[in-house]
């Protein structure tokens, strides 16, 4: 009897597995291959981003159950999404294999790498017919959006003299020695872009918020809002930093500003140079699945706003309703097309560090 059970028990293991790569597109399946054929998966970004360590292994679980490898995800905790990117430059111009398999960063930061044609093209679409489309994909298939970012205002709804929704409310007394920004004045290269606010009226604005400012903190510091050491900070860097504290019962909540209404992305790449090419290719695609989408937005507060059932969607559509705008994309195209912004914005840098 125990040796029935155990012969019936592999046969619908067997019979599982089967229907699942059925499931999967014949390039899929070349992809699967592969990845098992490597057998390991290296990732390098930040502690926080995609949940670190701790969200790489529930990654590691669900490509594992969903496409029926056994992969290993080796995670290192790594410097900004920048510096990453330069460290893949020199590894492939060293003609080594690069640290990382699949590189993350944002809009900005993945157009000005563009020119040193460091990554793949995948036919993303490929992979996951009808879950990816034309819409996911950028740079002949170089760059797969990963999250959308909706930069904006996350404020104490307990302590703010009155709900923020601009950021020329910051200019006004009331909010004079109770704000926030960023050392590295995070999304200001955007509102300095000559198809935004312009570098003249970024500058103007930089100089007036600069006396303004209680200090300068990093896009994760969102405890420092929750626990009133300052009521409010400005511009985010995803829009939704405060997500998961605020489900925790903290009292912050967070909004796109009026005067500053765009979308922008995360992308995700895999090196030209990968150690595990397929590994990384099954990554980015689980990421999109939407057992892959769950975890990206519980490990991280953000998700892709391109899927019906994202939450970041339900964003983007209340702020449009809101504010009667449609939200700017600001994809690669848009960023190759203003990328003149980088004395602007270094100037602006200068401008809110110098005081604090």
């Amino acid at each position: 009897m125990r040796l029935k059970t155990l012969i019936g028990c592999a046969l619908a293991l067997t019979l599982a597995a089967g229907a699942a790569s059925a499931d999967n597109s014949p390039e899929m399946q070349k992809v699967i291959a592969g990845a098992k054929a490597e057998g390991k998966l290296n990732i390098i970004w930040s502690a926080t981003t995609l949940g670190g360590s701790a969200g790489a292994k529930r990654f590691e679980a669900g490509i594992n159950k969903m496409f029926g490898t056994d992969i290993k995800i080796s995670f290192t905790p790594g410097p900004s999404m920048p510096n990453v990117g330069n460290q893949i430059a020199t590894e492939t111009q060293a003609g080594r294999k690069t640290s990382t398999d699949v590189y993350l960063a944002y809009s900005r930061t993945v157009a000005l790498l563009a020119k040193l044609d460091l990554f793949e093209p995948v036919d993303w679409k490929a992979l996951l017919p009808g879950r990816i489309t034309e819409a996911n994909v950028e740079a002949g298939g170089r760059s797969i959006k990963a999250v959308t970012a909706l930069p904006g205002i996350l404020y104490n709804t307990q302590l703010v003299p009155y709900k923020p929704t601009a950021l020329s409310d910051f200019l006004k007394p009331e909010w004079k020695g109770k704000i926030a920004s960023t050392p590295y004045a995070a999304n200001f290269d955007i509102l300095s872009a000559k198809d935004s606010w312009g570098p003249e009226k970024a500058l103007d604005y930089a100089k007036k918020l600069s006396p303004q400012l209680a200090g300068l903190i990093r896009c994760d510091d969102v405890n420092r809002i929750a626990t009133g050491e300052f009521l409010a900070f400005f511009i985010t860097c995803t829009g939704n930093e405060g997500e998961r504290i605020k489900e925790q019962g903290a009292p912050v909540d967070e909004v796109a500003a009026k005067d500053f209404v765009i979308q922008s992305f995360f992308y995700f790449q895999v090196p030209r140079a990968a150690e595990n090419p397929n590994a990384a290719k099954l990554f980015v695609t689980f990421a999109m699945t939407p057992e892959g989408q769950a975890i990206v937005w519980d490990t991280w507060q953000s998700d892709l706003s391109l899927f019906p059932e994202s939450h970041t969607r339900k964003d983007v559509e209340r702020t449009e309703k809101d504010y009667g705008v449609k939200l700017k994309e600001l994809d690669l195209a848009w960023q190759a097309a203003n990328s003149d912004t980088q004395e602007t914005w270094d100037q602006i840098v200068k401008i809110l560090t110098t005081k604090n």
